[in-house]
């Protein structure tokens, strides 16, 4: 294909503009399925506010021993979940 002449170029004007769109476009929308997550705090608690979300998360890693997780995989869990859950699950 030759991109000759006033048509040649309103055509390759016309194919780099679509594709400019078409990223452009679909990044917007990933972006509003997939939203960045900020964490701030949450008043005085030791807790931290997804501001994404607007629920309440744990920064601290979960000290539940290894048979625990274990125990909990294989049977469900036990114990009910922590609350409010680890940040980022």
């Amino acid at each position: 294909m030759q991109f000759a002449g006033k048509k040649g170029i309103a055509v390759f004007v016309l194919l780099i503009s679509g594709a400019v769109v078409i990223g452009f476009g679909s990044g917007l929308f990933v972006g509003r399925q997939f939203p960045a997550h900020r964490y701030e705090r949450f008043g005085n608690s030791p807790y931290l506010l997804d501001s994404a979300t607007g629920k309440v998360c744990d920064p601290r890693p979960d000290t539940r021993s290894y048979s625990e997780q274990y125990w909990d995989k294989a049977l469900g869990p036990v114990l009910p979940a922590p609350y409010p859950p680890p940040c980022g699950k």
